[in-house]
């Protein structure tokens, strides 16, 4: 998957926002999603017209050794900064996210992010923290010669979506609605979680559109959401599954997600999931993962 693009318009996220402020019922105990952008205050932080790049780090050796992957996390960063700051709307509440591809750790409002955090989004700062060996050994399987490039790229425009998210009210409005309602704290992260995969879906509709997605991108993408949804990893880690404590959504809803936003291009299409957690059917849905998950594991 070629990593350069043109933009093009799209909706602008009111209709996500006005989703994600309405009042929710209570649902089930969750714990923080494990993205920082639950931390306390509104998005202060700016970057420049390209993302920065944190090399504090890192030595020569995994300079050399991480260049290509580096390079391709690097221009996503700057890429996709460039995509929603034209598309998102009003241009005048656009702030380019700080990209900082790391080895190890890296200082950020939110505290220190170490690279076993797996990418990160810090909202106070604005920073996306994303660590070279998340990508390279952990799920995603990249590679310096471009292997699973285009599962990468789908990580990295899931945590974009988080910042579009941030800008838009979306962070601020779901830390309220958490405290009003905590019992529906973790539903609330699963919304949050399968709108940004939608957004990844939205940016990646375009790459298609310009003919930039490659045979088997899409498959490489489904299969990095298959292995992270919450209980594939529960399963993975031969846990039983309590659906209250799911926070980014089961392998099944996440690939959903990304198809509604790949198939549209609609970034209106990213609130829907709201109207799911109202009448009951993400409950409903997280409930039936975690089933799956415990019958599959009972001798």
């Amino acid at each position: 998957m070629i990593v350069r693009s043109r933009t093009r318009t799209l909706a602008t996220v009111g209709a996500v926002l006005a989703l994600a402020t309405i009042p929710l019922t209570g649902c089930g105990a969750s714990d923080s999603s494990p993205s920082a952008d639950t931390s306390a205050a509104a998005a202060a932080g700016s970057g420049a017209d390209t993302a920065a790049v944190d090399t504090a780090a890192t030595d020569d050796t995994s300079i050399i050794r991480y260049a290509d992957l580096r390079d391709q996390l690097t221009s996503l960063g700057a890429e996709l900064n460039i995509f929603w700051k034209a598309n998102l709307g009003d241009a005048g509440t656009w702030k380019d996210s700080v990209v900082k591809v790391v080895e190890t750790r890296s200082q950020t409002a939110c505290g220190q992010i170490d690279a076993d955090t797996g990418p990160t989004y810090c909202e106070p700062d604005a920073t996306m923290v994303l660590p070279i060996a998340f990508f390279r050994d952990r799920f995603i399987g990249a590679t310096d010669q471009g292997g699973n490039d285009a599962a990468v790229a789908a990580v990295v425009a899931h945590e974009f979506g988080h910042h579009v998210q941030a800008l838009s009210g979306i962070l601020e409005a779901t830390r309220e609605a958490t405290v009003n309602n905590p019992d529906a704290g973790n539903l609330l992260s699963v919304a949050k979680e399968l709108s940004a995969d939608c957004l990844m879906g939205v940016w990646m509709s375009t790459a298609r559109d310009e003919g930039r997605i490659e045979d088997g991108d899409i498959e490489e993408v489904l299969g990095a959401l298959l292995r992270i949804g919450d209980d594939s990893l529960t399963a993975r880690a031969g846990q039983v599954a309590d659906a209250a404590n799911f926070d980014h959504g089961t392998s099944a809803q996440r690939e959903y997600w990304f198809a509604q936003g790949y198939d549209t291009g609609d970034v209106e299409k990213c609130g829907v999931m709201y109207d799911d957690l109202l009448d009951g059917t993400l409950e409903k849905e997280l409930k039936a993962g975690a089933d799956a998950v415990n019958s599959s594991t009972t001798p």
